[in-house]
């Protein structure tokens, strides 16, 4: 048999709108993992909320791996470890907290399986309540981390504020940070050759299996990478407009209908 490895986003892929797996999908992983095949989350959360994910998908278990952070960790299900991590550089972390305060913008950071910002504001409740993710509130958070960010969030319901920051500071993309929208919501900062698509390669050096055998299964913006990069790219039937432009296969089905069973059947098993 030729394995697969099946690489699927969360929100708005595997899980729908309620943020549930359908019978549909639940069966289909099922019959893929009997079979051999490898099925990974890859998603933009952080560990705690990949994990409620994976978990809710049955996809936490022996043989099974998360990649969270858009690529910046991998974390092994059977040992419950973290197998490979990049994080920011403290400069950049501080002089981006500091332009995006001045900009009047939040922004948060990661540390000990939390989301760490300054105010209680509509922006993280928002973010904690689609994310499954506790936050705890800290003045100047950047000298409080115990270790440097896996990635910084800005975060905003009008996009053009986000995009008109984005091109105001290119001095934060640098040979250490770059950014790109997950969402129109969201403007993440990661470290430089840090995404989804590089995620899957890394895994691939790591667990030593061909990238021909990947397929990946996305959404949003942050998907761009790993439907570029993979085997076969899968964009599902709701996904944005540029997540489909590049991608080999268009699903039938959008995320409330089993799109990845959709996909699981027909190219693995």
């Amino acid at each position: 048999m030729n394995r697969k490895y099946i690489f699927t986003d969360l929100d708005g892929t595997l899980l729908d709108d309620n943020k549930e797996v359908c019978e549909e999908n639940k069966k289909a992983i099922e019959e893929a993992l009997s079979k051999g095949h490898q099925i990974i989350v890859a998603t933009g959360r952080p560990l705690p909320a990949a994990v409620i994910g994976s978990k809710h998908a049955g996809l936490y278990r022996k043989g099974c791996y998360i990649l969270c952070y858009n690529g910046g960790m991998i974390f092994d299900c059977t040992e419950e470890k973290v197998i490979y991590e990049a994080s920011l550089d403290m400069d950049n972390i501080r002089a981006l907290y500091k332009s995006a305060k001045e900009a009047g913008i939040h922004v948060q950071a990661y540390d000990k399986g939390k989301v760490i910002c300054e105010e209680d504001d509509e922006e993280i409740k928002f973010y904690a309540r689609h994310g499954q993710m506790e936050y705890e509130l800290r003045d100047n958070f950047p000298e409080t981390l115990s270790k440097p960010s896996l990635k910084m969030l800005l975060i905003s319901f009008d996009n053009e504020k986000l995009v008109k920051f984005k091109e105001a500071h290119p001095e934060l993309e640098n040979d250490k940070m770059h950014s790109f929208f997950s969402c129109l919501e969201y403007l993440e900062y990661m470290p430089a050759g840090i995404s989804k698509g590089d995620g899957i390669i890394k895994m691939a050096e790591l667990l030593h299996f061909d990238i021909k055998d990947t397929i990946a299964i996305g959404d949003e913006r942050n998907d761009l990478t790993m439907i570029e990069k993979a085997g076969l790219g899968v964009a599902m039937q709701n996904a944005a407009e540029d997540a489909k432009k590049v991608a080999d296969y268009i699903t039938v089905k959008n995320n409330n209908e089993g799109g990845v069973a959709e996909v699981i059947r027909k190219f693995a098993l």
